[in-house]
């Protein structure tokens, strides 16, 4: 405490004085002499730090909210539930024409751009995986333009002429042709 002999040594002082010579001092609580309270000055310059880092703070969010001055946030948000409305509406067209472009190929369709231009689109709605309304117009398509369909195999029919067609030549010897085409080619007679 040797300090306080020089900060006193034939002088009297103020409490300001008093507090201006001890204010780099850790080791001496100031206070105010009138009401009695002391202040830690490590609390004190912790408030302080605290103090200053809050007006940053709140410097830095009043530079924030000027970028958004004039930004009409209602108006952001009708924008956002107006794309959202499209972006849902275009995928879904997509799966829609996705589900009937292969319900077109799996009804074997020759021109599925040519089916669908004969299509109601407003009678097709995607349910899920299910494509509705399309059926019954498929199965009308195809009875009204065949031509646009590839033939099911399974209805073909075949017509007799009433002759055995089995031997081409129809002399019943097949290797006396072979034989005769390989002769003519200029190629030695296979014999066996």
């Amino acid at each position: 405490m040797d300090f306080l002999k020089d900060i006193f040594a034939d002088k009297a002082l103020t409490y300001a004085e008093l507090e201006a010579a001890l204010k780099d001092n850790k080791d001496i609580k100031l206070g105010n002499l009138a009401t009695g309270q002391y202040v830690d000055k490590a609390k004190l310059d912790g408030k302080i730090g605290e103090l200053n880092t809050a007006n940053q703070t709140i410097k830095d969010l009043q530079e924030a909210v000027k970028k958004f001055d004039g930004v009409d946030v209602e108006k952001l948000k009708k924008d956002a539930a107006d794309w959202e409305t499209k972006y849902n509406a275009d995928i879904g067209k997509m799966k829609l024409d996705s589900a009937l472009e292969m319900a077109l190929v799996a009804g074997k369709a020759k021109n599925s751009k040519a089916v669908k231009a004969l299509l109601d689109m407003d009678a097709i709605k995607l349910d899920g995986d299910k494509l509705l309304g399309l059926d019954d117009q498929l199965t009308k398509l195809k009875t009204d333009s065949a031509y646009l369909f590839e033939a099911d195999k399974s209805t073909t029919t075949t017509v007799d002429s009433g002759g055995d067609h089995g031997d081409p030549l129809g002399s019943g010897d097949a290797e006396k042709f072979i034989a005769a085409a390989m002769n003519a080619a200029g190629l030695p007679a296979d014999k066996k």
